[in-house]
Formats: C-alpha cells, structure tokens, sequence
C-alpha cells in the first residue's frame, strides 16, 4: 500500500516538475544564454581592446617617427586621427603631443587647450598632472601668480612627480610679479629639496642672488629707527639767538682769549 502511495506522489512531482518546467523553462534558458553570451562578450571585447591597443600603439609610433622627420603637419594629422579614435590611454598621449605641436608654433591657447584636455581624461595620475603642469606653463605668460597657484597647489600634495616642477613655475611667477615675499619663501623651500635636480639648483640660486639684488631683506625696525628724545621735565629752551649777536658773542670770547 505504501509503494502505491510513493508511486502516486512520485508521479505528481514529476507533473509538478514538468509544470514548472513548460512555464519557466524558457526563462531559464534565456538566463543561461544571457550568461553565455555575456561571458563570451567580456572575451571578445578583451580581444578587441588588445587588438585596438596594438594598433593605436603602431599608429602612435608611426606618427612620432613623422614628428621627429620634421613632417609636423601630417604628424599632427595623425596624432587628431588617435586622438578621436584610440583607446584612452593613447588618446591621452596623443593630445599631449599636439600640445606640444602647437607650442612649438607658437599657438600657446591651443596648446593650454589640448593639455587641460589630456588632463581631464587620462587615466594615469602621473600623466593627469603631468598635462596640467603643461597646460599652466603654456599660459604663464597670460596667468596671474595667484591664478597659477589656484591651478598648480593640487601638484605639490603628496609624492607628486611633478611637484617640483609646479613648485618652480609658482616661485617664477611671483618673482615675475614682484611679490617679494612670496617668492623669497618659495625658493627658500625649493633650495631645502633633497631631490632637486642639478639644473633647477642653479636656477634656484640665481633667482636668490636676483631676489637679493632687486629687494633686499631690510633690517629690524628697532635697528634702523632711534627712538625719539623725550624733552626732560621743567627744563626751559634756550632762548633763540640771532644771527648778528651769535657772531658777537663768538670774537668776544675770542678777544676774552
């Protein structure tokens, strides 16, 4: 009796399954097609951003060998095409390299322009700061001391790499702006760097020696100001006297001699 009831019972899970099956059955597969698919998307597109790295890495050096022929034009040419198409990274780099194109010719706002983009989008931070150090050189001439130091502070936190070279341009621009003092402290800290390089030390030294010779520390006020006599108390002033009778007075001592 107890078989036929296990029968029964096994016979309606088995309906029950089938069920389920017929009315969820499609869902389910689409859900494993889905992963399939996905998986093998997530491989292809892997292959493909290889494949695109390959070739913007080929066109990148293609382009830079046409830079270094003198062949600026199409080398610019070239590095635009990247720069609309390549993977991010090289579409950094190829941004930078147009900045440095147009600063060679002179256009010092397209050059700002091409490395605050290159800034904005690259993926590495020592690229990222590396373009914005760029972009405020190409516009030192244009930016107030406190404008470039707005702009350059960010570089100099941390173990940036860059942070010399930020710290140097500030120093350069209130020394340019005859703001003394701030350049004074500003190169005060850079000839304390241990990690100075050998041509910023000279240019440290010889912005000091400049410093000292246009604005000179000037010495403690108690030093260079004496303080005022006081008139001492109950003491009348001599009286005036007058030209003729100073003169007087002055041979009858003489004859009184």
């Amino acid at each position: 009796m107890v078989d036929v009831f296990d029968e029964v019972e096994e016979e309606l899970r088995q309906e029950r399954y089938k069920a389920l099956l017929k009315k969820w059955g499609p869902w389910i597969g689409g859900g494993v097609a889905a992963i399939v698919l996905g998986v093998g998307t997530y491989q292809f597109i892997e292959w493909s951003t290889k494949q695109r790295a390959d070739s913007a890495s080929d066109a990148f050096q293609a382009a830079a060998e046409l830079y270094e022929a003198g062949d600026v034009i199409q080398a610019d040419s070239q590095f635009q095409a990247l720069a609309e198409s390549a993977p991010r990274g090289y579409e950094t780099l190829a941004l930078m390299r147009r900045g440095d194109i147009a600063l060679s010719q002179g256009d010092r706002e397209e050059a700002a322009r091409l490395f605050t983009q290159a800034g904005e989008i690259s993926p590495e931070p020592m690229i990222r700061d590396l373009a914005r150090y760029q972009a405020a050189l190409a516009q030192f001439d244009a930016l107030s001391y406190d404008d470039l130091a707005n702009r350059l502070e960010p570089l100099t936190e941390g173990a940036a790499p860059v942070g010399l070279l930020a710290r140097e341009l500030m120093a350069a621009a209130a020394l340019r702006d005859e703001r003394w003092d701030d350049a004074r402290q500003r190169y005060q800290l850079l000839s304390i760097a241990l990690d100075m390089p050998e041509g910023m030390s000279q240019r440290v030294v010889e912005a000091q020696s400049y410093l000292n010779q246009r604005a000179p520390v000037a010495a403690p006020a108690q030093m260079t100001e004496q303080p005022a006599a006081e008139p001492a108390a109950d003491v009348e002033e001599p009286a005036q006297v007058p030209a003729e009778t100073a003169g007087q007075t002055a041979e009858q001592e003489e004859d009184g001699q």
